[in-house]
């Protein structure tokens, strides 16, 4: 076929097709096949990038759910972390409210223990000096929660009572080293060692 035919190729084929008993030249065929290959060419260029963008895509995606997860992971140590610190908190917090009570508490198994503030403890002491009322009565080494005979107690003055009215309903005793021993119900409540410290 010559040049100038080339531009007439699709319309002979369309008017060879449709004759009857017309076939198809072989050029024709040619230029078919070239188109086609052409179109799958075009078609696979097209694709191949499609299918580089998706790749970069999902490269992009994995690397953001990694950066993600990297995160997640943080953030899991760090609540396991404030956990662990408020687990160790709350056990200080135990053992310090364990120690309170013990100190609150008293070290016997009376309940009735009388708190004597150090202010009270003075002017307990004071008073008893000024009435002369310190002679040892009892063996030194008493606890609270100990028993005291009666004919070893001495009531408290009416007057120091007033003054410190948890004294009411009282007694006491002078232990060897010179410590004021507070008796209930002939239990001791409370020891006034010799540096006015309540125990």
């Amino acid at each position: 076929m010559a040049t100038a035919d080339k531009p007439n190729l699709f319309s002979n084929l369309f008017r060879d097709i449709g004759k009857p008993g017309g076939g198809i030249a072989p050029t024709t065929m040619l230029a078919i096949g070239t188109v086609a290959l052409l179109g799958l060419v075009a078609g696979g260029f097209l694709l191949r990038s499609r299918v580089d963008k998706l790749v970069t895509e999902l490269a992009f995606a994995k690397r953001e759910v990694e950066s993600t997860n990297e995160r997640l992971m943080s953030l899991q140590r760090e609540v396991s972390q404030i956990r662990q610190d408020q687990s160790s908190a709350a056990a200080m917090i135990a053992r310090l409210d364990h120690r309170l009570s013990a100190m609150a508490q008293p070290t016997s198994p009376m309940n009735n223990v009388l708190q004597i503030t150090a202010v009270e403890a003075k002017l307990i002491r004071e008073f008893l000096m000024k009435i002369d009322a310190f002679k040892p009565m009892v063996e030194a080494g008493h606890k609270v929660g100990d028993t005291i005979p009666e004919d070893r107690l001495l009531d408290f003055s009416a007057l120091l009572t007033q003054g410190v009215p948890k004294l009411k309903n009282t007694s006491y005793t002078i232990d060897q080293t010179g410590s004021i021993i507070i008796v209930s119900e002939n239990r001791i409540v409370a020891i006034l060692d010799f540096v006015n410290v309540a125990r």
